[in-house]
This record gives structure tokens, C-alpha cells and sequence, in this order.
């Protein structure tokens, strides 16, 4: 007589894999923290060092109201976007010892880079909120557009994380285009200036630049004085749901490679 097979239902595996998400996430904030006396406060000094050097070089020739409100909001999205791509590219070949190890599903780390990121952005907006009252921020409902906004880029983010992770596995050099192109697509996203002051020659290439669609909105709710229009926030949608259509098409397609690879 033979026993029967104990099936694991849906929803305790869906808690399972919730729950080293959420791990993995934790893992990687208490690791970029650790020994840090500064801590979560590192993630707001660096947008506020840039500050600094933007207001010394295009404060009085950009003509901006409330010129540390304008750049500061805009700051803060890259840095999200920086780190989190900057840490993605090379997650499955830095945890190739768990993947090999344990029945993970390889998507569990570029998306627990992007969840960490996204804390810190919490604690940054946190900050951001309560330094910018004085530099022109102003309290009301529309600030609270910020959530979509933030959801939609991190989505952006994690398609682009998975397009990334997946070609590094079989090409190393990925990781390190990456880190060339990085310091370029900073000055292709006006944020220290506007695209009006950007020469007619390369405006083209800067609006188009996907990353500035998403400055653009989130600089509509802190700074600007009306809210993102539905054009803008359209745009932002399709942008963000293209990336990740094709970054989990080409992770699916070589995810089944990777251990081989590695």
C-alpha cells in the first residue's frame, strides 16, 4: 500500500517565496549598512554632495526657482536607479553559491536588489520631505502621486535588472559596459538643468532618454506647480511595462541556463 503524496498547496508556497524575498532583501540592506556609523543617511549625503556641486556650477546660469528643491528631486530618482542597476547587473553570479545550493528561483535576486533600493528610497523621500519644506516644497495631496510614480519606475528598474543580470551570466562584460554607460546616461537626464538650456543638436537624444521620463514626473509632483499631465504619466506606464516585458523575456529564455553558466 503506498503512502500518499503530501501536496504543498499554493498558498504556503507563495508565503514561502514572500518570505525569502524578504530575506534576501533584508540581507541586503543590513550588508550595505553594516559597520556603516552613519547608516541609511549615506543614501541622502551623496544626492546632497552632487547638490552642493550643482549649485556651484549652474545655480545662477540655469535661472531655476527653488533651484535645490528642482535638483534635489530630481537627485534622488537617479540614486535609486544607480544603485539598483549598479547592484542587479551582477546578483545571480554573486549569489551563484545559493542558486546552486538551494531551490531558489533565480529571479529572487534581482528583485530583492530592487526591494532593498527601494527602502532606502523610502528613508531618502523620508528625509527629502522634511529638508525640502525650506527649500519650497509644498504640502498637499498631490504629493501623495509619489506612490505610482515610485511604483512604476521600480518596475522600469526591475525589468532593466533582469535584461542586465541575465546577459552578465554569459557575458562578464555586461557588468562593466554598465558601469561605463552609467556615468554618461547621468548627463543624457537633465537634472542639474533644463532641457530648454540643452543644445538643439542633443535635445533629441536627452527627452527621449526613457530614465527622464520618470525625473520628469516626479519632479511634477515636488516642484513644479501643476501635476504631471496624463500624457506624461501614460508615457511612464508604457515605458515601464515595455522594460519589463522584455527584460522577464529574455530572463525567462536563459534562466534555465544559468547554473551551467556560472
Amino acid at each position: 500500500m503506498g503512502y500518499p503524496v503530501r501536496k504543498v498547496s499554493t498558498n504556503s508556497a507563495n508565503v514561502q517565496n514572500i518570505d525569502r524575498i524578504y530575506a534576501l532583501s533584508k540581507r541586503n540592506v543590513i550588508l550595505r549598512y553594516k559597520n556603516s556609523f552613519a547608516g541609511f543617511l549615506w543614501g541622502f549625503f551623496k544626492p546632497l554632495l552632487y547638490l552642493l556641486i550643482f549649485t556651484v556650477i549652474f545655480k545662477q546660469r540655469s535661472g531655476i526657482d527653488n533651484y535645490v528643491l528642482y535638483a534635489t528631486s530630481g537627485l534622488i530618482f537617479w540614486f535609486f536607479f544607480s544603485n539598483s542597476t549598479s547592484q542587479s547587473v551582477s546578483s545571480i553570479i554573486g549569489s551563484a553559491g545559493l542558486l546552486k545550493a538551494l531551490n531558489i528561483p533565480s529571479y529572487f535576486f534581482p528583485l530583492s536588489e530592487v526591494l532593498g533600493e527601494l527602502f532606502n528610497l523610502l528613508l531618502t523621500l523620508i528625509v527629502f520631505l522634511i529638508i525640502m519644506h525650506w527649500g519650497g516644497l509644498v504640502y498637499d495631496l498631490r504629493l501623495l502621486l509619489i506612490v505610482p510614480c515610485v511604483a512604476m519606475f521600480a518596475i522600469f528598474v526591475y525589468g532593466l535588472n533582469l535584461l542586465l543580470c541575465s546577459m552578465n551570466v554569459f557575458f562578464r562584460d555586461i557588468g562593466i559596459i554598465w558601469g561605463t554607460i552609467q556615468p554618461a546616461l547621468f548627463f543624457l537626464t537633465p537634472i542639474a538643468i533644463p532641457e530648454t538650456d540643452i543644445p538643439t543638436e542633443y535635445r533629441t537624444i536627452i527627452v527621449n532618454n526613457p530614465i527622464y521620463f520618470f525625473i520628469r514626473l516626479g519632479r511634477g509632483i515636488f516642484y513644479n506647480p501643476e501635476p504631471p499631465s496624463s500624457q506624461l504619466w501614460i508615457s511612464c506606464a508604457i515605458i515601464a511595462l515595455s522594460m519589463f516585458l522584455v527584460g522577464q523575456f529574455v530572463f525567462n529564455r536563459l534562466k534555465n541556463q544559468f547554473i551551467s553558466a556560472i
